[in-house]
């Protein structure tokens, strides 16, 4: 009688073990929700789009100078109305002013131009929602009156 059941308790364990190296594969190959945010945009910086007389200002972290960050509804600061003020101006939109807070009409800007560039629409401002935006230029520090899509 325990010949009869050795197979099956080999069959068990073996498909258990199998199960059981699936799911940690699976777990270690799914990306972690840190490793596709990025920090908040606290501050303004300007880029140069050529030999630096045409610049726009955008939305970077201040902690390594990168543009590669974050706007989300709650957010305010000096990075949230240059958001604002580039929404107005370049794209139409309704922000409900440029008064630095990322409510409730921000959020739903962001999201009409994500959806126009074809973008993932989340209304979350990021790097992807800032290669796709056209900036307010400025020539040799001057306003350009006009607007331009960096794509950077």
């Amino acid at each position: 009688m325990h010949r009869g059941r050795l197979p099956r308790t080999k069959a068990a364990l073996f498909s258990g073990a199998v199960t059981a190296s699936l799911l940690v594969g699976a777990v270690a190959a799914a990306p972690t929700a840190s490793a596709a945010s990025y920090p908040t945009c606290n501050g303004v910086k300007e880029k140069a789009l050529d030999a630096g007389a045409t610049t726009v200002l955008q939305p970077y972290y201040k902690g390594t100078g990168s543009r590669n960050c974050e706007l989300r509804k709650g957010d305010s600061g000096p990075a949230v109305e240059e958001l604002q003020f580039n929404l107005i101006h370049c794209h139409g939109k309704n922000t409900g002013g440029t008064d630095g807070i990322y409510g409730d009409l921000t959020r739903q800007a962001v999201r009409e131009v994500q959806a126009a560039a074809r973008i993932g629409v989340d209304g979350i401002y990021g790097p992807e929602t800032r290669k796709a935006m056209k900036w307010y230029y400025y020539i040799n520090g001057d306003p350009g009156r006009n607007c331009v899509k960096a794509g950077v």
